[in-house]
């Protein structure tokens, strides 16, 4: 293996190999697994659970849903087409209400979509095909006619447009499915007619819905046919695939069943398809139980089959996803809910099993000697309770090897599996299995290789977790050759191979005692380093009392190394104003602020030809300062700023400090300012007070400033009130 992904270590008769970069875990045959310089670990993946289900009719007493959309804050919007109303449906205040005065728009309304600001309303039917509304008044933004007919060389319209399902991007342009000429029409975010594409391909078809992803790809699901096509919008609409998902195969594979019916279409930040399942003829009977295997499927932009969402089984009618991804589904019409799945990361289950299982392996581990013995590994792992990792290893001197009857180079079959499917890795994996592997080791950090002679050595790996926790490796050392304690023993302890074997076995665990004492003894100059790894807890505290460091609880590990690394300047400096300010800071993060009495007393000097008025502000100025810091002249006063503790043990911390640090024959006052201007108290411009230009802002403490004119600002124009371009009103 090369010398950059493995490192090797030779030193007299001792040599190991070991694994610990994502170089060295990449050169491999990884099987649900994902690896980086961090280690090994199960692949995490996204997955929806079930968060609530929204049931319509208790709310209203009956909504029929058209089609529905996802506003902001988990806001929806309810196309109701026997009503011809839309509702707005507030999901977490479970509060519903109808759009007022829009029925005169509808007429047969089929689709419905939102982008920040507006709202846009499909009719097959209508003198007003699309709809744009404003969204903070229902008024029409602008309104698309049945005469639209747009013509394109090789295309002419026939029938009026009849938009059937809408797609809105992030800048504004709109995509509308025209169901009657089979095309699609792009308008632009002021309702211009921006381009016409998809006749060629859609002519012979019947789609039925759209889907937008964030890269600009545009697809197109004809339910009857199965068939879905991908769209470039970057590119005028270029057809980047016109059968982007093979259903007929998946059913083929018995991954989708015979009665798959396309239903519910969508497509989430990442580019990744969402398809339910229409199918209305109730639950199927699967595996000798009466369960419902429809589900809703998701698939990658390529339109590989990614497997089934979770936490929701049933008839699929409408789908939702909303800039969070999180999932609304409307299932069958008689049930009269909305599901809400939410998305999180969960460890991946292996492929045709329900265990959250990964595997590895590893290409040849070279001892460049032939005939090796090696002697043990060395892992070190992080294995949560109730998780596994598997150890086995296959050592020989050649890596010809013979699988499914072929004589191949083993690390050359390992190589070749890196650009295969995760089902053909998997599968590669099974066929490695019939391979002559030794016993696996089960969560084991140190053992023996046993039986394992030859000059090469390969390991294969089995990571088991759950879906929320997954065991990782971070390293693996392979020690070779084999050189045990029997060594230090007289050669008649070896000559019975079996109690050979087992004393050989009984002395390692001694070696691993050892061993990781030697290593310490050996890393020792480690520990004494304040900023390395191993000085933590109580070692680091010993360390510091070295130093005559004494310090609490309230002092954390950061804070405790900063102390030692600058124990010895701050004790030359121990007892005077710089000592106590750096002692503070290094606790805090911030210098205090200290005032000593001699400021008090000088700051207010006057001269000697003081008038009387001048007399009188100095007494002010005296009780002032006496009050806020005393007469004596021994004591002092350190001010910390506002939010410079974050509760009183640390203000108990500081207290103490102060005290171990002060001249003994001085007192000390200590006082967390306010973050307020108060007159006559502890009011210290950029330390506590801050003087910023005044702005209107509503709460008891506003101002406003002689230049703010209040004028009120409607988003959309209105005829017989203000309407002001660029102010209230903009012309697109």
């Amino acid at each position: 293996m090369p010398e950059h992904a493995v490192t090797s270590c030779k030193v007299q008769e001792a040599n190991f190999l070991t694994l610990h970069k994502k170089s060295a875990w990449e050169r491999a045959l990884l099987v649900n697994l994902e690896a980086s310089d961090l280690g090994l670990r199960i692949r995490q993946g996204s997955e929806y659970a079930l968060d609530r289900e929204m049931t319509l009719e208790e709310l209203t007493g009956g909504v029929t849903v058209t089609d529905f959309a996802v506003g902001p804050c988990h806001l929806l919007y309810i196309l109701d087409a026997r009503a011809r109303t839309i509702w707005v449906y507030d999901s977490y205040q479970e509060s519903i209400e109808r759009i007022e005065c829009i029925g005169a728009l509808l007429n047969a309304p089929t689709s419905i979509t939102y982008a920040p600001g507006t709202l846009y309303v499909a009719d097959t039917d209508a003198a007003r095909r699309v709809v744009a509304l404003a969204e903070v008044n229902w008024q029409i933004r602008w309104a698309v006619g049945d005469e639209t007919r747009p013509s394109a060389e090789g295309f002419t319209p026939t029938e009026p447009f009849t938009p059937v399902d809408l797609a809105v991007g992030e800048a504004g342009d709109l995509y509308a499915l025209d169901g009657a000429n089979r095309a699609v029409l792009k308008f632009d975010a002021g309702g211009r007619l921006a381009g016409v594409f998809g006749y060629a391909q859609l002519k012979a078809s019947d789609p039925k819905a759209l889907a937008l992803s964030p890269e600009g790809y545009l697809y197109v699901l004809d339910p009857a046919a199965k068939r879905v096509w991908k769209f470039d919008t970057g590119k005028d609409g270029e057809v980047v695939n016109d059968n982007l998902i093979n259903f007929a195969a998946l059913v083929a594979q018995q991954k989708l069943p015979q009665t798959f019916k396309p239903s519910g279409f969508a497509v989430d930040t990442q580019g990744n398809l969402y398809v339910g399942d229409g199918f209305a003829g109730g639950p199927r009977p699967v595996a000798s139980v009466d369960e419902d295997d429809r589900f809703i499927r998701r698939f990658d932009e390529e339109g590989n089959y990614l497997g089934e969402v979770g936490d929701f089984r049933g008839a699929v009618a409408q789908l939702a996803l909303d800039g969070e991804d999180w999932l609304y589904v409307f299932g069958e019409e008689t049930e009269k809910k909305i599901s809400v799945l939410k998305p999180g990361l969960k460890y991946s289950k292996l492929k045709g099993t329900s265990l959250v299982k990964g595997r590895y392996f590893s290409q040849a581990l070279d001892s460049a000697e032939l005939g090796t013995e090696w002697h043990k590994f060395v892992a070190e792992a992080d294995i949560p309770a109730n998780t596994q990792i598997q150890i086995s290893h296959y050592a020989a001197d050649e890596k010809q090897v013979t699988i499914r009857g072929r004589t191949t180079n083993l690390d050359k079959y390992l190589e070749d599996a890196s650009g295969l499917t995760d089902e053909e890795r998997a599968q590669r994996a099974a066929d490695l299995d019939a391979l002559d592997w030794s016993r696996s080791v089960v969560n084991a950090t140190d053992a023996l290789i046993l039986g394992g002679v030859g000059r090469y050595l390969w390991l294969r790996v089995e990571i088991i977790g759950n879906e929320e926790q997954s065991p990782s490796i971070k390293s693996l050392r392979l020690d070779f050759p084999r050189s045990t304690y029997l060594r230090y023993l007289p050669a008649v302890y070896q000559e019975d191979e079996t109690s050979r074997d087992f004393l050989e076995r009984f002395l390692s665990l001694f070696e691993t005692f050892f061993a990781e004492l030697e290593g310490r003894i050996a890393h020792i100059a480690r520990y004494f380093d304040v900023d390395s790894s191993l000085a933590t807890g109580d070692f680091l505290r010993w360390l510091a009392s070295w130093l005559a460091i004494s310090v609490d609880k309230g002092w954390s590990e950061e804070r405790l190394r900063a102390l030692v690394r600058a124990a010895p300047e701050v004790y030359k400096k121990r007892g005077t104003r710089a000592g106590l300010e750096e002692m503070v800071e290094i606790f805090t993060g911030e210098r205090p602020l200290i005032i000593e009495h001699f400021q008090t007393t000088c700051a207010h000097a006057v001269e000697p030809q003081q008038t009387a008025s001048d007399h009188e502000a100095r007494v002010e100025i005296e009780e002032l300062y006496r009050s806020l810091y005393g007469t004596d002249p021994y004591c002092f006063c350190v001010l910390l700023k506002p939010f410079q503790l974050s509760g009183e043990e640390e203000r108990k911390a500081v207290r103490r400090i102060i005290d171990a640090e002060k001249p003994a024959h001085t007192c000390a006052g200590m006082l967390v300012l306010q973050p307020w201007i108060h007159l006559d108290m502890h009011t210290y411009l950029d330390v506590n007070t801050y003087l910023s230009q005044p702005s209107a802002r509503l709460d008891l403490n506003s101002a406003i400033p002689r230049d703010t004119l209040l004028d009120d600002r409607d988003e959309a124009g209105q005829l017989e009130r203000k309407s002001r371009l660029n102010v209230d009103i903009t012309l697109t």
